[in-house]
């Protein structure tokens, strides 16, 4: 009985795609089949070791010249704008974790091709900000990672502690560059691995580079950061 209830309300209100809005056939969840297609990744050369756009991708920027990040190297999927922005709003914000595998098995096939890949022990996400738990039961970047890792068949191991009260979102590149340097803490298991860190979005690079180096200060052999969607404009950060 319960499922031919179901079966009628879905019939009666299908869902719809969050992105333009169409009906969704059946009960199918996510995106319409339209706006999966026109979700591409982002073209164009970025540095090889912060993931920011960049005039050459073999070629590290000036800005990681003058302050080496302590990650070896990041990939970022997309741009976050767009159809790639309503997916991650969804996911982050709207409990839509039917986003999280789609989305992650397209960070997985960004990382597969790096060089690198094969020395992946175990893939780590950052951890959201404490308050933000209080609201929801997962992070997005949790779920992305549990999502790479099934996809590259590599351990997914929780390594990182967030600290303090200090928030991204809202804020400004500024105060945005001023994130502590003791906003993680990382677990001793750490030692001896080459990690993968995965994150949902990222405006300045702050957020991967402070927990990279709480890693590298636990003992890590190298990290390597994989990151769904850039954001230039903070105020599309959310």
């Amino acid at each position: 009985m319960g499922g031919m209830f179901i079966a009628a309300v879905e019939a009666l209100f299908p869902g719809l795609c969050p992105h333009c809005e169409q009906p969704l056939p059946g009960g199918s969840r996510g995106l319409c089949g339209a706006c999966w297609a026109s979700l591409v990744p982002r073209v164009g050369s970025a540095c090889p070791r912060c993931g920011v756009p960049a005039d050459d991708s073999t070629e590290v920027c000036l800005e990681c010249l003058r302050s080496a990040p302590p990650q070896r190297s990041t990939v970022v999927w997309g741009e976050h704008d767009g159809v790639l922005r309503t997916a991650v709003l969804s996911l982050k914000h709207h409990r839509r974790d039917d986003f999280a595998q789609p989305l992650g098995f397209r960070l997985a096939a960004a990382v597969a091709p790096a060089s690198w890949e094969p020395s992946i022990d175990a893939v780590c996400s950052v951890p959201s900000h404490p308050f933000r738990r209080f609201r929801r039961p997962w992070a997005a970047a949790d779920l992305l990672a549990r999502s790479v890792g099934s996809r590259l068949d590599k351990p997914v191991v929780k390594l990182l502690r967030r600290h303090g009260l200090h928030r991204q979102a809202g804020h400004s590149r500024a105060r945005r560059l001023e994130l502590p340097c003791q906003s993680f803490s990382a677990s001793p298991r750490a030692r001896g691995l080459t990690i993968l860190l995965i994150d949902d979005v990222t405006t300045t690079g702050s957020t991967v580079r402070r927990a990279s180096e709480a890693l590298v200060r636990a003992g890590a052999e190298a990290v390597h950061c994989a990151v769904l969607a850039h954001a230039p404009d903070s105020r599309r950060f959310s």
